[in-house]
């Protein structure tokens, strides 16, 4: 009695407390997006057909020991826009050295600087807003995050508004998101970044319902826009903290663009896709594609663009089935089952006026042999419309 009257008197307390914290206008419920990184729960089992970047340390870089707040950074950017007599814009701030920018579908952000200044930033940003990274790779220019729950998807109810916030293991969204950043340089000196996001759901399975499953759901623009707009404006603190809104450009122009279908998937007389025509000029066909790699979650093992090539694996599932029936059924009972490693594919783009083929073939440009590319190819043309 005496244990269950202290946990009562511990929850009422602490219930009062965070209520005062309401009433005192205090809210950490507003922000859209709220990552917990924290890893004292259980890690998230993902399919063997969700590739992860590679593990290889050979291109580790260590993070900078300075890891910036956002909230510091955008208190002390109005600091020293107040010192110079002008009003601070609240809303979506101007930049200049890191530019949103929207063509078609796809969102980026362009930087007047170098990859290699860019890259030490971009491993800071992750941690800045709640993420931890699992992954990098310089040579590809990609990070990776660990999957995090969002808790601003929670309900905002009152007993979340207090009780929940002390006891926020009780709460679960069922949701864990992803996200890929990539660097690409440009000829004049200057980088892309791209940022793409996954998520999984855990989903209620069996007779009983007494079990769970996490399956892939779908990625939100939404969330990518909300990163590429944060990362902007670390950027910009970062490269140009002195610059007037006068001389900035706005972010995410061209918001409102009208969206058409941008891509058309070609098939031969029995219905096999042999080809991705997509409706654009090269250079930003291949924008489209690499953000389109991303979003797959295809594993990307090298570009070139001057030969119009990305190298990717993929182990797609009834291949990976199909080889593994054929290791033989005393092989499967009697030992244990070989790993299906992920197949190696060459995507070529080939420019033709004001529109792009595509085509996958095996590696060096031979004839795919797995009977894969059709499914590579449907995924790309779903991925790039």
């Amino acid at each position: 009695m005496v244990t269950k009257a202290l946990r009562l008197a511990t929850l009422t307390s602490v219930a009062a407390a965070l209520t005062g914290c309401s009433q005192l206008g205090i809210d950490l419920m507003t922000d859209k997006v709220q990552y917990e990184s924290s890893t004292s729960r259980a890690p998230l089992e993902i399919p063997p057909d969700l590739n992860d970047l590679p593990s290889t340390e050979r291109y580790t870089i260590p993070t900078r020991p300075q890891i910036y707040s956002a909230n510091a950074e955008t208190a002390k950017a109005e600091l020293e826009t107040q010192k110079r007599g002008e009003a601070v814009s609240q809303v979506l701030p101007q930049t200049e050295v890191a530019t949103i920018v929207r063509d078609g579908a796809v969102r980026y952000v362009h930087v007047k600087e170098s990859a290699d200044r860019v890259w030490p930033v971009l491993q800071d940003f992750w941690p800045s807003v709640g993420l931890t990274v699992k992954a990098q790779d310089p040579a590809t220019g990609v990070i990776q995050t660990e999957w995090a729950e969002n808790k601003a998807n929670l309900p905002k109810d009152i007993i979340r508004r207090t009780i929940g916030k002390a006891l926020d293991f009780a709460y679960d969204t069922s949701e864990r998101d992803q996200y890929r950043s990539r660097i690409e340089r440009n000829a004049d000196g200057t980088s892309n970044i791209y940022i793409t996001h996954r998520q999984m759901i855990e989903v209620v399975t069996g007779s009983q319902q007494d079990s769970t499953v996490w399956q892939p759901g779908p990625n939100d623009p939404e969330l990518e826009a909300e990163m590429l707009t944060r990362l902007a404006q670390k950027l910009e603190f970062e490269f140009n903290p002195t610059a007037k809104p006068e001389a900035q450009k706005k972010l995410d122009q061209m918001a409102q663009a009208k969206y058409v279908p941008m891509s058309e998937l070609v098939a031969d007389d029995k219905g096999t896709a042999q080809a991705v025509v997509i409706k654009e000029p090269f250079d930003r066909a291949w924008r489209r594609v690499g953000v389109a790699l991303d979003r797959a979650g295809f594993d990307l093992v090298d570009r070139d663009r001057t030969q119009g090539l990305f190298m990717i694996k993929y182990l797609d599932p009834d291949y990976e089935l199909q080889r593994k029936q054929e290791q033989g059924f005393f092989a499967n009972v009697f030992s244990k089952t070989k790993a299906v490693e992920p197949v190696e594919f060459q995507i070529r783009l080939v420019p033709n006026g004001e529109q792009t083929r595509l085509t996958v073939t095996g590696v060096g440009g031979r004839a795919d042999e797995t009977g894969v590319a059709p499914r590579i190819l449907t995924l790309i043309a779903e991925q790039t419309r």
